[in-house]
């Protein structure tokens, strides 16, 4: 008799520890095991900054590498960001008048990561933005920058004359055009892959 209720409190207590145990578990994860770190890498930007309302210069456009519009020389220049709206970009932008050892790592991580999306890259644009007059990409680099947008604009502009240096980067901009994720120098461009595909597997547009 003994050694039966004994069996039954042990299958009662056995029952309450499995369904307990999630509730537990969740706690403790919450707060002693927190994570050290976001899931994601870059910057996130609440609220998104609005970046198509300014006007842009139009420097160069791709001659391969994009699938966003017609880039024969018959198309008029660009104006506006309104025209690269609908795709995701990974925008670089610079504050000097070259594009010096760091633009050219950040214009190559920017192709990199467009070309680890694999057959998601038609959805991705790359954008190079400078704040100054004659600003151009070395002929010699010319090639290892295929599908490269090239632009300049006014520093006066908003958004980017209430801090300038602080756009001074690379950058996540939406199919809306709205700037929603910085990087830091030197960012890893497996890990700029990894957000930028998890927005692309959960955005229903671009």
């Amino acid at each position: 008799m003994l050694r039966n209720q004994t069996k039954k409190n042990l299958i009662f207590w056995l029952i309450v520890s499995v369904c307990a145990a999630p509730v537990v578990l969740a706690t403790l994860t919450y707060y002693v095991f927190k994570p050290s770190k976001l899931l994601n890498y870059g910057e996130l930007i609440e609220p998104p900054i609005t970046f198509d309302n300014f006007t842009i210069e139009e420097i160069s456009r791709p001659t391969t590498e994009s699938a966003l519009i017609d880039t024969s020389a018959s198309v008029d220049s660009v104006t506006s960001l309104e025209a690269l709206k609908g795709r995701w970009i990974l925008a670089y932008i610079a504050q000097g008048d070259k594009c010096a050892e760091e633009c050219r790592n950040n214009l190559y991580l920017t192709r990199q990561v467009r070309l680890m999306t694999g057959k998601n890259r038609f959805r991705v644009e790359r954008m190079w933005i400078t704040f100054q007059e004659n600003s151009l990409i070395p002929d010699s680099d010319r090639g290892e920058f295929d599908g490269l947008w090239t632009f300049k604009t006014d520093i006066n502009q908003t958004p980017f004359n209430a801090e300038p240096t602080f756009f001074v980067g690379l950058w996540i901009v939406d199919p809306l055009g709205r700037l929603i994720m910085k990087y830091p120098f030197g960012a890893d461009p497996k890990k700029v892959y990894k957000d930028l595909s998890r927005l692309l597997k959960a955005s229903r547009i671009g």
